[in-house]
């Protein structure tokens, strides 16, 4: 009894040892991630890009609210936040510019880092003090929290200069800027609370930028040149997103359905693309990543 105690007083303390480890581990490549040059870059793409469309479309619709009458012309009905924010619409060509690039953004900042860290000899004095596993996992995870912020910093503060510039108003549907229909998912939300509405939104973009961004971790082994590691995600998202425009169905491309003023048309899209993103990613780099020779 005595001996099966303190067995279990080591398998306990040994664990805590391990998830303060893990910790550690997931703490110091989270910091590296936000530190890295490729989160400056991706942050200031995706901010350029937001900006554009601060001064192509929200600046005229600002513009187009205070020169019009609308007690005088009371059809007319002004620009609110919802469909005039970067992705309020489809119409805007720096939000199908930046919803194109979600990929490039997600994995500038560190989704090719496991391949640096191989290949400048990292790894080699890493695994001397951590486990492969724990590395692999606090990878992922600083990998997926990076894309993901990557993606939606640029997106909150354009939404952010639309609060500034134009009312928060509810959306209607007579004249309506985008496809937001009874076909969509959370239409009901849009219409009555479209604030909620674009932080749903927002939450899967993030979610998508985490994906994009582990995407490419698993692509770490396909190449031994680092540019073709980054890019295959975009490509990926760019193959998907040419076939669905030849087949008709656009309802399928990331590209659409992650803009809040697109919508969702069937939830089953959103969630394929998360769950078999995240987990095939996670598959291919786990066992590759555990198999690899760095010595």
């Amino acid at each position: 009894m005595e001996q099966r105690t303190e067995v279990m007083l080591l398998r306990e303390a040994e664990l805590k040892l391990k998830e303060k480890h893990m910790k550690e581990i997931l703490k110091e490549e989270v910091g590296r991630s936000l530190r890295s040059r490729g989160m400056t870059l991706s942050l200031a793409l995706g901010g350029i890009i937001a900006a554009a469309q601060v001064i192509h479309y929200q600046l005229p619709h600002h513009d187009w609210n205070m020169t019009n009458d609308m007690e005088v012309f009371p059809i007319l009905y002004p620009f609110a936040v919802a469909d005039s924010w970067i992705g309020g619409s489809t119409e805007y060509l720096e939000g199908f510019l930046y919803f194109l690039i979600i990929p490039i953004l997600a994995v500038l900042p560190f989704g090719a880092s496991y391949f640096s860290d191989q290949a400048s000899g990292f790894l080699k004095g890493l695994y001397t003090r951590v486990s492969r596993k724990d590395y692999l996992a606090a990878k992922y995870l600083a990998a997926f929290l990076s894309g993901g912020l990557a993606v939606v910093l640029p997106l909150v503060l354009n939404l952010l200069c639309a609060l500034v510039l134009l009312p928060n108003l509810t959306p209607q549907s007579v004249f309506a800027h985008n496809g937001i229909c009874a076909a969509s998912l959370f239409y009901q939300i849009y219409f009555s609370h479209p604030a909620v509405y674009i932080v749903i939104f927002l939450c899967l973009d993030f979610v998508m930028g985490g994906v994009w961004a582990c995407t490419a971790l698993a692509c770490s082994f396909l190449s031994d040149y680092k540019i073709v590691v980054a890019v295959c995600p975009f490509f990926l998202q760019l193959m998907i997103h040419v076939i669905c425009t030849m087949l008709n169905g656009i309802d399928y491309s990331s590209v659409y359905f992650t803009q809040s003023g697109y919508g969702i048309q069937n939830a089953l899209v959103p969630a394929a693309y998360v769950l078999l993103g995240l987990m095939s990613a996670w598959v291919i780099f786990r066992k590759k990543g555990a198999k690899v020779d760095i010595f």
